[in-house]
């Protein structure tokens, strides 16, 4: 039993897209006044949330982000929370053209780490089937030093200016692949009943709802499943779910949890936004 004991830990596990984090907008900053006060928010809807999932504030932490500009707001993003141990692991270093992307991944979390790295999604010749951005990768060590998790920051393409078939047939194409790479990766390796695989968590904004007629045809959440990869909304009902409101999307849920080998999901939580971007965060405990 003491040894059981030993290896047993809970995890924290959360996700949350910034929306050009912090000015709001594409491309173009927004004034320093509005910057400080939608940091100010993020820090508050963020330790709002972890303190409801973990009141007593002593679980391992991971929190993956999407649409940050940098580490510099993400470092001072951390330092506004109330949780004291979070720090930057890794962040990704997108280039759009001639400068760095205003959308890059990050993953923070409270837990040592044993490797770390990001990269741009695999190209094909064909320039109009690659996705976009990548992934940032955290190795996390858990406190009693038994477990690690590999875990993967995305944020997939979006439907944004899908106005025919022809292009959200290459959305979801770009979706698909993005998935199966860090799917491909993360394959157990041995052979037979040898095979192993770590624990993998892939966190992020998927700009698809598995539940909406509109994404049926998508073949990602196939991919995960297939996989082994498991949901950490499955069975919730739609209002516990909502992770972003639209007038054209209503209430839809395309921030997500997969998880493998991970342990039990013990609850779930979505932090409603409070004016810091047009997503809501997401939260597991584990």
């Amino acid at each position: 039993m003491a040894l059981i004991a030993s290896i047993l830990f809970s995890l924290v596990v959360g996700t949350w897209n910034g929306n050009w984090f912090p000015s709001g907008r594409a491309e173009h900053r927004a004034s320093p006044e509005k910057e400080n006060e939608t940091t100010r928010l993020a820090a508050e809807m963020l330790s709002k949330g972890l303190a409801k999932i973990d009141p007593e504030g002593d679980d391992d932490v991971v929190i993956c982000l999407n649409e940050m500009r940098n580490a510099s707001v993400v470092s001072n993003l951390i330092s506004k929370m109330t949780r004291k141990d979070l720090y930057l692991s890794v962040i990704t270093r997108y280039r759009r053209r001639d400068r760095f992307d205003q959308q890059q991944d990050a993953i923070i979390t409270s837990m040592p780490v044993a490797s770390k790295g990001w990269a741009v999604f695999k190209k094909s010749s064909d320039w109009q089937k690659n996705p976009p951005r990548g992934y940032a990768f955290s190795e996390v060590i858990s406190d009693c030093g038994a477990v690690t998790t590999h875990v993967y920051s995305v944020h997939l393409k979006s439907e944004y200016g899908a106005t025919s078939e022809q292009i959200r047939r290459s959305n979801r194409y770009k979706r698909g692949i993005a998935i199966e790479q860090i799917v491909n990766m993360e394959k157990p390796k041995g052979r037979g009943k040898k095979k192993q695989s770590s624990p993998v968590i892939i966190a992020g904004d998927l700009n698809a709802d598995r539940w909406q007629e509109y994404f049926s045809k998508e073949t990602l959440f196939h991919t995960l499943f297939n996989a082994g990869f498991l949901d950490a909304f499955e069975g919730l009902e739609k209002e516990k779910r909502s992770t972003r409101d639209s007038r054209k999307w209503g209430s839809s849920t395309i921030d997500y949890v997969f998880y493998r080998q991970v342990g039990e999901v013990k609850a779930v939580h979505v932090e409603k936004t409070n004016g810091a971007s047009d997503h809501n965060a997401v939260f597991v405990l584990f």
